[in-house]
């Protein structure tokens, strides 16, 4: 009995071993969609000239295309997760509470306080804000710093029971705490007001996305507009009677794919739609020079425009989380600048020189905090 165990078992996975080489020559699988969060590896060039790299590139192409590597996924995904509930890919995000998802990476570092820093490099901090205050101060341009709360600080009581923490200081506070109180800067710090605003009863951040929703792009508009108003008068927040807010079910988002869950996982999708005719459309860009290794080059630089040169300009450098708030903020501007330049939070002097905006925003997410200090170019 034993052999005929070790000769079916053998045989499966000869069997399994050969089954992808049999595919592509008979077709007996269905085309099955990639559905992974990322590119998959392109094939590499051949150079007889240097062959050294050659192995190690075709193995990771090989790996990310071999035939029927869309269903074995699947398949893994369906077995762990539906019937074990488990993610089949664990280092890169978690299954909380009620089917929400949280991001590891960087954000349960962040949430946790275990990114604090010293004093040299909060005065390093100090250092190059410092100089953009007075940079923006030189050309006319008011400076305003929003730090946008990750998932994680606005509803952590739906992480894990053993993932949720006790109130730690975070780095987060040590930056805000550190220009909050420096003259001729605004600092929008909007964990706050989510936490506020989680009484109204609206989810304001996707549960299997890392981002928040157009609610929660609504939230952010509206407290950034009402601290501009306080400089620029007249420049009040859209009332939210003016938009309508609905929801639909679609398939999961960027984290469950990230976590390699193919199939059943939905959630209700909220919009915050307008229910008047835009003033704002788009402009035309100057194609400043993108970032290098950014890989979202349509989205480098975006303009919006309104019929109204009494307005004030806007410049913001932004990230990801920008992306949502710009159909609100452009509203009020005659003209907005959008750059992401790719997460690194640069001045981006040429670009405001150019501009000249009365308004110059950064608004950081706060896991990337460390870039600014990362990336920091002087003079």
């Amino acid at each position: 009995m034993t052999n005929i165990k070790e000769i079916l078992v053998s045989v499966l996975f000869v069997g399994i071993l050969i089954l992808p080489f049999t595919d592509r020559l008979f077709g007996f699988f269905p085309e099955v969609k990639n559905n992974e969060n990322r590119s998959l590896k392109a094939k590499p060039h051949l150079n007889v000239s240097y062959l050294d790299a050659f192995p190690a590139e075709f193995d990771e192409y090989y790996s990310d295309n071999f035939d029927l590597r869309n269903q074995f996924l699947l398949l893994n995904s369906k077995l762990k997760f539906q019937m074990f509930n488990m993610p089949p890919i664990d280092d890169k995000a978690i299954l909380g509470l009620d089917d929400w998802m949280y991001l590891v990476e960087d954000q349960m570092e962040t949430y946790l306080g275990k990114t604090l820093i010293n004093n040299s490099s909060l005065n390093q901090y100090y250092n190059i804000i410092n100089y953009r205050r007075n940079f923006l101060d030189s050309i006319g341009s008011k400076y305003y710093i929003v730090v946008v709360p990750v998932k994680t600080s606005v509803y952590p009581e739906f992480l894990p029971v053993f993932r949720q923490k006790n109130d730690q200081k975070t780095l987060t506070d040590q930056f805000v705490n550190l220009t909050d109180t420096m003259r001729g800067l605004t600092v929008v710090d909007l964990r706050p007001v989510f936490k506020e605003a989680k009484g109204g009863g609206v989810r304001m951040f996707h549960k299997t996305d890392n981002h928040w929703n157009e609610y929660g792009s609504y939230i952010a508009y509206k407290e950034i507009m009402k601290v501009i108003s306080n400089d620029f008068p007249g420049l009040d927040p859209m009332d939210i009677s003016g938009f309508t807010i609905d929801s639909v079910e679609v398939e999961g988002m960027g984290l469950s794919k990230m976590m390699g869950i193919y199939l059943g996982v939905t959630e209700n999708k909220i919009s915050c739609k307008p229910t008047f005719q835009s003033k704002s459309k788009k402009g035309q860009i100057s194609n400043y020079p993108i970032t290098p290794s950014f890989g979202y080059k349509s989205q480098y630089e975006m303009v919006y425009v309104v019929d109204n040169e009494s307005l004030p300009k806007l410049l913001m450098i932004r990230d990801s989380f920008g992306g949502t708030v710009m159909p609100f903020l452009s509203e009020h501007f005659s003209k907005s600048i959008y750059i992401w330049d790719g997460w690194q939070y640069g001045l981006n002097k040429n670009i405001v020189l150019n501009e000249k905006p009365d308004i110059y925003i950064q608004i950081v997410v706060e896991t990337f905090i460390p870039n600014i200090l990362e990336y920091a170019k002087y003079p």
